[in-house]
């Protein structure tokens, strides 16, 4: 099974969830990886994963910065779009 065909289909509900994707998203240390975590929580539609996406904003891969601008901007809350759009400016390379 490759990584696309896993990320496909219902995703995981209930309140274990956010806690252990934000626990997968800290020991993954490629980009890549980080930004399937990312987008995921973004997917999730909860406010208080906010303050985890803002700080992947300064991830030193391009990959997961871009995946934690679009995660903010996909989740609306004023304070995420603020630090996204604060970042697209800043690092116009991310966007």
């Amino acid at each position: 099974m490759t990584c696309e065909e896993a990320y496909h289909g219902e995703r995981p509900t209930g309140p274990d969830v956010l806690p252990r994707l934000i626990a997968e998203l800290h020991t993954s240390p490629d980009g890549f990886t980080r930004g399937k975590f990312i987008e995921l929580l973004g997917e999730m539609g909860d406010a208080s994963v906010v303050p985890v996406l803002i700080r992947e904003l300064n991830h030193p891969e391009h990959v997961a910065r871009q995946w934690a601008v679009t995660a903010l901007e996909q989740l609306g809350i004023p304070e995420g779009v603020a630090a996204a759009t604060r970042h697209r400016a800043l690092h116009p390379e991310d966007g």
